[in-house]
């Protein structure tokens, strides 16, 4: 990969070639990107920036967790209960037990 940098007292210009240019053409065909020189100053502004970015998100992240996981609370108390009551059976053998996957399915859709 081809790299050309322009540099101004402002400005660099990164001119990256991936590959060769077209034929009849001038430019390269990976593009051009520009990117300011630092400023004195702006590093807390980026930082702020980045800092608010990954709060947002972690935002976001939360209410998807709520989406996908609802919170404990809300959970009804009568559906906690018959959970319990269901796995003390199971502890006690009161569950049923199949031989194979096939079978289980045959005595769900009967």
């Amino acid at each position: 990969m081809n790299s050309k940098v322009a540099a101004g007292p402002e400005k660099k210009i990164i001119i990256r070639a991936k590959r060769t240019p077209a034929k009849g053409t001038s430019y390269p065909v990976g593009g051009v990107s520009e990117s300011s020189l630092p400023v004195k100053g702006t590093e807390r502004k980026v930082e702020r920036m980045l800092s608010d970015i990954v709060t947002r998100l972690e935002r976001i992240e939360e209410k998807i967790d709520e989406n996908i996981y609802p919170p404990e609370s809300a959970i009804k108390p009568e559906f906690i209960k018959r959970v319990k009551r269901a796995q003390a059976d199971i502890r006690k053998g009161k569950g049923k037990m199949y031989n194979s996957i096939d079978d289980f399915f045959k005595e769900i859709e009967a």
